[in-house]
């Protein structure tokens, strides 16, 4: 019956609890990871909180706005198209 629940006595205590530096490393670690989708999509609802501003304003600015983005991304196509990545 052992091999099936173990011995009576109980198991050494080789590890150490984690302390107070390794859980901000691994809070740091995670952040780190999360920091960029979550600038995305914080990012992108306060521009559509900024469109749905711009179109009570006046539609012009609305459409104006609509058209920034499609500029950036198009002045980004443009300067990826004329300096592509370098294959080493």
């Amino acid at each position: 019956m052992g091999f099936y629940y173990g011995s009576n006595s109980p198991p050494p205590d080789d590890d150490k609890p984690g302390g107070f530096k390794e859980a901000i490393l691994i809070t740091w670690i995670v952040f780190r990871v999360l920091a960029v989708p979550l600038a995305i999509l914080f990012g992108g609802i306060a521009f559509l909180v900024a469109l749905f501003y711009l179109f009570t304003w006046h539609p012009l600015a609305g459409l104006g706005g609509i058209l920034l983005i499609v500029a950036v991304v198009a002045a980004r196509a443009i300067w990826e198209w004329r300096h592509p990545p370098t294959l080493e």
